[in-house]
């Protein structure tokens, strides 16, 4: 009997070494990662932000008057690639840097008031593409997933 979608292919089991499996794992999470990120980086330059302006803004939506030394260190970014970003969000007016209270050699980075509207009005979107992009696991799935990269994380 003819089966009408076409023939079906399985298959075969394949035994993979260790080693070939890490090195396979770490290719599949590389090419996921950098699928993931031209999407979101796709939906940012729609609003006019590039991941890593993304990025600033969020980091400071959520953490104000941080220096310019613990935003590099929370973006894992060099000092001298904060200040370029930092330069181009000043002129954009949706950061300032202000001198640090307790010490003069410091700025802290605010996010002015268009700074933060733009973030609330990105923020909703990022978001939904990110919940879009892992609706396709299920929730232990996504825990269990949390709970591994945590550990690769916490082993670099």
């Amino acid at each position: 009997m003819n089966d009408p979608d076409g023939p079906r292919f399985y298959p075969l089991p394949v035994h993979e070494e260790p080693e070939t499996v890490r090195l396979r794992t770490w290719v599949q999470l590389a090419r996921t990662f950098y699928r993931i990120e031209r999407s979101i980086s796709a939906t940012l330059a729609e609003k006019e932000l590039t991941m890593a302006q993304f990025d600033v803004l969020a980091t400071l939506r959520y953490s104000e008057g941080l220096s310019q030394k613990e935003l590099a260190e929370l973006l894992l970014v060099t000092k001298g690639n904060v200040v370029g970003l930092l330069d181009r969000l000043e002129k954009l007016n949706y950061v300032e840097r202000r001198p640090d209270a307790k010490d003069g050699r410091s700025n802290r980075v605010h996010l002015t008031d268009p700074g933060r509207q733009k973030i609330e009005a990105v923020l909703p979107v990022h978001d939904r593409l990110v919940l879009r992009t892992l609706d396709c696991l299920p929730q232990q799935d996504v825990g269990t997933l949390r709970r591994l990269l945590r550990t690769l994380e916490h082993a670099l």
